[in-house]
């Protein structure tokens, strides 16, 4: 639920007029899809066994911070064609896929981190 309110604020982020405003959007990103990121990371580590952690997480890795870069010179073109609204509005539902993706997976919605 968290990385959905997350997902949202990314959404509301193009739409706010003010930098203090932005920065109070922005904390509300890093800290709802941030920890919401950060516990999903965890719980697929649990869920992929111990033959496959290292290469799960180096695949979530490479998605997570490799791609990203990759993408942002597409950002900003898409902004600078269609203006940030509906760009930062595409981007919030592919960050809302991922967690639906996440929701649909049972293994996911079962697993419990180690005590």
């Amino acid at each position: 639920m968290g990385e959905l309110i997350g997902c949202l604020a990314i959404a509301a982020l193009a739409h706010v007029p003010s930098v203090p405003a932005a920065t109070a959007v922005g904390l509300v990103i890093g800290l709802a899809a941030g920890l919401g990121g950060a516990l999903r990371g965890a719980l697929l580590q649990v869920t992929a066994g111990p033959a496959y952690v290292g290469r799960v997480t180096s695949v979530a890795t490479l998605v997570g911070f490799g791609v990203a870069p990759l993408a942002f010179p597409l950002v900003g073109a898409a902004v600078e064609r269609w203006w940030a609204g509906p760009v930062f509005a595409v981007c919030a539902a592919i960050c809302a896929l991922g967690v639906v993706v996440t929701l649909c997976s049972a293994p996911l919605r079962r697993a419990e981190l180690p005590r």
